[in-house]
């Protein structure tokens, strides 16, 4: 079965942000206390997968139905590629500033609580 782009890249999410949150949480000296952050990056990681596509889907949809309006073929390209740009980048910029965000947050949660 064929995966696009922006649902191949969103779903590495559920794979990286368990790892982001065990790798935070480790680096802050959590010890045996990392297996307890695991699970909550896999929750964050189905959350992201799971309402992370929509503002993908929502921008390229834009950009699709006004370029299918419009009469030229090469018109039709230039007003197409900054969607397509987006669409290239926007799944990579969610799933990596999440897990940036995963790693962060589980540093800051092990040194102020644990």
């Amino acid at each position: 079965m064929a995966v696009n782009h922006a649902d191949g890249m969103i779903f590495t999410s559920v794979i990286i942000y368990p790892v982001a949150a065990a790798i935070g949480a480790v680096h802050a000296g959590a010890g045996w206390f990392t297996v307890f952050f695991i699970p909550v990056g896999l929750a964050a990681g189905i959350g992201v997968f799971r309402f992370g596509r929509a503002p993908v889907y929502a921008i390229t949809g834009f950009g699709l139905s006004r370029v299918s309006k419009m009469p030229r073929n090469w018109i039709q390209q230039i007003f197409f590629l900054p969607f397509f740009l987006l669409y290239m980048v926007l799944p990579l910029a969610i799933v990596w500033g999440g897990a940036f965000g995963i790693w962060a947050g589980s540093i800051w949660l092990v040194r102020h609580i644990l």
